[in-house]
């Protein structure tokens, strides 16, 4: 399959690099040259559509320019499968108006083995009481290659911050409880990171199947984890995404958590158009709404209601 990759950042990259393991050509747009290894590379969406046809085409641009992309691929009439790199949007907008086959958002973590086992253990537990989601990861050490200043997590007209950033962890709170009828929440730039998008946030949500979420997020754990806790009446379930090990009451089993795994199973569910774990352009741009919400409820310290 000819697939294009808009953007050429790190995780462009790394969707380039994934596609070609799949043994596809992969084409790059972006003004950003890094010579990548068999990679055709072109500076404009409108340039690479004149000289190709693609079957699938990646946003793994900066959150800030995904809008932009989707029209210019609209406006070149591309009908073709769409991934867009989570989030959707940094505020809230209405997706043009398009003919693609299939579209879906790249909320990865969705693919995760130990996230796939959660989905299908929570009847399990019986009445949920509560769930706690939490992430944690020094900015600074994320991009190996980029300081962090320069990252599109440190400025606000990239589409920044922690909320943006880690946004999978509201995606599967969606995934898990459905819809949130109450949030609340504080957050803010709290370090001294040379940034200007907040670092952390602590979030409290209600929804019809669970009572009590909260949620943490924030760019300053020393000791990077990725953390679920779920409480129901019939036991405990609680999985660690960076090692793999997910516990329910007094059994433990251990899975794949190797991130390229999930990014594997995200793009071969898009090729075969399987909507059943792909998230879709609705609960994506849910998330986005969810965020907005939540940076309302922490300017206004008050409960915001779905």
């Amino acid at each position: 399959m000819k697939i294009a990759v808009i953007g050429a950042g790190s995780i462009g990259s790394r969707h380039a690099r994934i596609l070609r393991e799949l043994n596809h050509e992969v084409v790059v747009v972006s003004n950003y040259i890094n010579n990548q290894p068999d990679t055709i590379q072109y500076k404009s969406i409108s340039d690479e559509l004149k000289h190709n046809r693609f079957e699938y085409v990646v946003v793994a641009s900066r959150t800030s320019q995904h809008q932009s992309d989707l029209k210019e691929l609209c406006k070149a009439k591309f009908t073709g499968k769409v991934l867009i790199e989570k989030p959707l949007f940094a505020a809230s907008k209405k997706i043009a108006k398009n003919k693609f086959e299939f579209a879906g958002v790249g909320y990865n973590l969705r693919f995760h083995p130990a996230i796939a086992w959660l989905r299908n253990t929570l009847p399990q537990l019986g009445y949920i009481s509560s769930a706690n989601f939490y992430i944690g990861q020094y900015l600074p050490t994320w991009r190996k290659n980029n300081k962090y200043q320069n990252s599109s997590s440190a400025t606000i007209a990239s589409g920044g911050g922690v909320l943006r950033d880690l946004s999978h962890e509201l995606d599967l709170v969606q995934y898990f409880f459905g819809d949130w009828s109450h949030l609340t929440s504080t957050g803010g730039k709290f370090s001294n990171l040379e940034i200007e998008t907040e670092d952390t946030f602590s979030i409290l949500m209600q929804s019809k199947t669970c009572q009590a979420i909260s949620i943490q997020l924030n760019y300053l754990d020393r000791i990077k984890q990725r953390v679920i806790t779920i409480n129901g009446d019939k036991g405990t379930i609680r999985i660690d995404l960076l090692s793999g090990l997910a516990q329910f009451n007094d059994t433990t089993q251990v899975f794949n958590a190797d991130l390229d795994h999930t990014y594997l199973a995200e793009h071969k569910a898009m090729i075969a158009q399987d909507p059943k774990t792909i998230c879709s352009i609705a609960e994506a741009l849910t998330v986005v709404k969810t965020i907005e919400a939540i940076e309302i409820a922490a300017s206004k310290r008050k409960w915001i209601k779905g």
